[in-house]
């Protein structure tokens, strides 16, 4: 009897389970992140730029240090750490809450889940790789993930807005609170059918800066500059963007706050329904396609949207982004997961996470400006250079890889358990 097709092979129950906990806990944060920055809002732009900012910045200093604990002691036992780190630090945030939600508590608020977050976020993308029975699903795996933590963030912003004018901030804090205590009840449930370990890379000997020294070292050696450069100048390009620009494009055409709105919901659309498509198809063979085209087609629409164009066809255009940035991130998170060295999983995803984190961040600000002086058009011409520029480094990647590296090459030794 022949094996079954990638597609058919059903995922496992533990996934399931890690895959609804995973979910529900994005909801819950982004109901609490919006909550935080709404109730910011009434302390006047200081408190926004301050809070926004520590609910970033500590996650791109420590992430790094995150990926390394969770190589050194397994994704799943740091999550268990950081899980119950943050359910106790939520406990006590909503108490602390009925005392005072001034700025201070509110920037100890989003700088301590931005620091737990630091530790959490890698060993959280890598897991599901542990707990699925063939490397094929991966992408699946991943995707599925991807998709609905994508759906849950949006619907949480919803339920952030609601729940704020309905309920105290601490209310908020103890629902995310019970949500996270959840997961950390599925974290004892459910076990890796292998733990990655590599007495070659990952010792109890070995410090942390060597632990870092070393994964630098093997992004040098595994050729995945290019890649991770294009990550970078498409969240650059994408994310400030919908963020700050088109907003500000709608509002200096006239168009209603329902028009400016459905711009971020057209993108969040478009990404949304090729993230679940992957989750069910799996990724495509011929990678050029997804990792040099998705980017085009960013650029292309970003170009478009400085001609004059009615909302309608704005709407069209940030969904045909969506389109663009998800071909583009569903391949290229499972491509780059498989190239990292054994023992240097959670390293790999925190490094990939702050080539994500850090461009927006730094670019939200400059972009804002160029807005705010009605040179909207020129800050999406430059997203425009930038989303072009990452389908130039994409295909240099894939030219400078070597066959054994190949994105559609099985991994090593048929599972990805296994390859860990």
């Amino acid at each position: 009897m022949s094996a079954p097709s990638p597609v058919s092979r059903r995922l496992p129950a533990q996934f399931h389970l890690w895959w609804a906990v995973s979910t529900l806990s994005a909801a819950g944060d982004s109901m609490l992140a919006f909550a935080l920055i709404w109730t910011a809002t009434g302390h006047g732009p200081a408190a926004v730029a301050i809070v926004s900012t520590l609910a970033v910045v500590p996650r791109v200093l420590l992430m790094l240090f995150g990926g390394a604990l969770g190589d050194r002691h397994g994704p799943r036992r740091l999550l268990l750490i950081t899980t119950a780190t943050q359910t106790a630090a939520l406990f006590v945030l909503a108490g602390l809450s009925t005392v005072s939600s001034g700025i201070v508590f509110l920037a100890l608020a989003a700088g301590t889940t931005a620091v737990v977050s630091a530790f959490h976020q890698p060993a959280a993308v890598v897991l599901p790789r542990l707990l699925i029975s063939h490397d094929d699903q991966f992408a699946r795996a991943l995707a599925r993930i991807s998709g609905s933590t994508h759906a849950a963030r949006i619907l949480g912003v919803g339920l952030g807005g609601f729940a704020i004018t309905a309920f105290p901030l601490g209310a908020l804090f103890g629902v995310d609170a019970a949500v996270v205590g959840l997961s950390l009840v599925v974290l004892w449930t459910i076990h890796p059918r292998h733990e990655p370990t590599s007495p070659a890379t990952v010792t109890n000997g070995t410090s942390i800066w060597t632990a870092l020294a070393r994964s630098i070292r093997a992004v040098h050696e595994l050729r995945v500059g290019p890649f991770l450069a294009a990550v970078a100048l498409v969240c650059a390009a994408v994310l400030p963007a919908i963020a700050v620009v088109m907003p500000s494009m709608a509002r200096s055409n006239g168009w209603t706050s329902v028009q400016a709105g459905l711009l971020e919901a057209g993108w969040a659309t478009g990404t949304l329904a090729i993230t679940l498509l992957i989750s069910c198809t799996g990724t495509i063979p011929k990678q050029t396609i997804p990792l040099v085209g998705g980017p085009a087609l960013v650029c292309a629409a970003l170009a478009t949207l400085t001609l004059p164009v009615t909302a309608t066809t704005a709407i069209a255009l940030s969904a045909a982004m969506g389109i663009g940035t998800a071909a583009f991130t569903t391949h290229i998170a499972p491509t780059l997961l498989r190239m990292a060295p054994p023992g240097q999983l959670t390293r790999f995803q925190s490094l990939m996470a702050i080539v994500q984190l850090a461009p927006p961040a730094l670019l939200n600000t400059p972009f804002a400006a160029l807005a705010g002086i009605e040179l909207t058009a020129t800050a999406l011409l430059l997203s425009a250079g930038m989303a072009g520029a990452a389908a130039l480094a994409a295909a240099r990647g894939l030219r400078r890889m070597t066959p054994s590296l190949s994105p559609a090459a099985p991994a090593a030794g048929g599972t990805g358990a296994d390859r860990s």
